[in-house]
């Protein structure tokens, strides 16, 4: 087979690894927890692998594409390689890589102290879930994207309610109505959509045009920005998000933040300039809009944030806020922002990642769950909190942390498009983040624990936390250093993401 087949095979390859882990979930529990832990592992290990073979496609600027499923003449399922699918398929294969680590030590410690960890199913679903992900980084029409995007989706409900507390319940019930209610407003946008250009792959540019009724299009719009709004939890489309993180297991909350709500801000990103394009977008004037609903959202969450003693609640708010970044660069319609908004993407996912692996660890090792709890955590859990520091300044914008580079990059590129009015927005959230994040990491370090809140210990190793469980954490970190010291390298996500802004703005490759 040409290599050029090859290339194009490799989507399709990388989907249906995790989709088979799935199906060995149970098979692979005769050789015990820990051995089926090693070989899911290694399956997701290899989907990692198969995902990064498929950069230097990617880089070569030239989309190859797979038909998998032909429903009628008129539909199918198409699986592409792009710039902008190869980086979100990275960024989520090497986040769930790390979840499974994390999460088999911590369904163990579960299981320990509350009965039956239901891991078969967990395995089941979150295996799934990577496998439906991942169809939806490479997805190449809007058909792809709904198929893919709701499975996904909806197959997330029993990770959310896997420790089927009155809690979890309740926050699977109120995830599973928003989700079906936006995905009805996608699938609304879609059935449109095909009515006035048919079945057409993704194009940068858009496959609508300005000839078509004004009224339709933004039907058409509107429909897919709130559809894909309730994943990406912009306001006030963003209910679910406090309650389902968490209630939660701690590594599929890092998912969940890390990966599953930045998929509604790429599918949005899909709609903008590949369904539509940045001209008819700017034509129809429904952007500034979507900025103003998108600032609000920055800034309102950031304040919520500030104000929540919960720490995964207040870590969701910190997302609904960070998420908001990337759509307000997609409304102002520029390449320099837009490229930014693609890396806060992926250095969004790292940070937040770890920092949702930081408060499983705090809960499950020291019993703390919320801020008011962390004073002197430092001392128990000194590599745990280094982390969680590291993190929390990435998150707030501290040079040279990743975090610092996808906001440098929208902020330059903010200026450069003339809106100084939105990178005051930015900074206001930065500092708002500061507020929310930074409260934690001095009462870790800098106040002492009342003597009645000597925690619980823990490991039978010591106060810190299972190597692991600290692994995964160590490595994220390490990522999230990486990704900022080394951001103007080839390959990494500034790359792609200024590969694929360039595409959209009819710049090239």
């Amino acid at each position: 087979m040409a290599s050029a087949d090859l290339l194009s095979l490799l989507p399709a390859l990388s989907v249906a690894l995790p989709l088979v882990g799935a199906l060995l979930v149970v098979p692979l529990r005769r050789f015990g927890e820990r051995r089926r832990l090693q070989l899911l592992a290694g399956l997701c290990l290899l989907t990692t692998l198969l995902v990064l073979a498929s950069l230097p496609g990617a880089l070569a600027g030239v989309p190859r594409a797979i038909s998998l499923l032909q429903f009628t003449p008129q539909v199918r399922l198409l699986l592409r390689v792009d710039a902008m699918g190869a980086l979100f398929a990275v960024t989520l294969s090497v986040l769930f890589l790390l979840a499974l680590l994390y999460s088999g030590p911590y369904l163990r410690r579960r299981e320990h102290s509350a009965g039956d960890g239901h891991q078969d199913r967990y395995f089941l679903f979150f295996m799934m879930c990577q496998g439906w992900m991942l169809g939806v980084a490479w997805a190449g029409n809007l058909v792809t994207l709904l198929v893919f995007y709701e499975l996904f989706s909806i197959l997330s409900y029993p990770l959310i309610v896997h420790d089927e507390t009155p809690e979890a319940l309740r926050a699977g019930t109120k995830y599973i109505v928003y989700i079906l209610c936006g995905g009805s407003l996608v699938l609304l946008g879609v059935i449109l959509s095909f009515f006035l250009a048919g079945d057409r792959p993704f194009t940068p540019g858009g496959m609508l045009d300005a000839s078509m009724d004004a009224s339709m299009l933004k039907v058409i719009f509107w429909s897919f920005i709130a559809g894909f709004g309730v994943k990406a939890a912009l306001m006030p489309l963003h209910g679910w998000v406090p309650d389902a993180h968490p209630v939660a297991p701690a590594p599929f909350s890092a998912l969940l933040s890390g990966v599953m709500v930045a998929a509604g801000c790429f599918a949005m990103m899909r709609v903008v300039f590949e369904v539509f394009g940045a001209g008819l977008a700017a034509d129809l004037g429904v952007m500034p809009w979507l900025g103003g609903l998108a600032a609000v959202s920055v800034l309102l969450a950031a304040l919520l944030a500030a104000g929540e003693d919960q720490l995964k609640r207040r870590l969701a708010w910190s997302t609904i806020s960070q998420m908001a970044y990337v759509v307000l660069a997609v409304s102002l319609l520029a390449p320099g922002v837009t490229a930014g908004a693609l890396a806060h993407i992926t250095h969004h996912a790292f940070l937040k990642g770890g920092l949702f692996f930081c408060a499983g660890l705090l809960a499950s090792v020291a019993g703390i769950r919320h801020v008011s709890e962390m004073a002197g955590a430092a001392r128990r859990m000194p590599l745990t909190m280094a982390c969680f520091a590291v993190a929390a300044l990435g998150i707030v914008g501290v040079p040279p942390l990743s975090g610092f580079v996808g906001k440098w990059v929208m902020g330059l590129g903010m200026v450069d498009a003339g809106h100084p009015g939105m990178l005051l927005v930015l900074l206001g959230g930065a500092l708002l983040a500061a507020l929310y994040l930074l409260p934690p990491v001095w009462l870790a370090y800098f106040r002492a624990p009342a003597e009645d809140d000597e925690v619980h210990d823990a490991s039978p190793g010591g106060p810190e936390a299972p190597a692991g469980m600290l692994g995964p954490l160590l490595a994220a970190t390490a990522v999230s250093i990486l990704l900022g010291v080394c951001a103007v390298l080839p390959g990494l996500p500034l790359s792609l993401a200024r590969q694929a802004a360039a595409a959209f703005f009819g710049a090239g490759p």
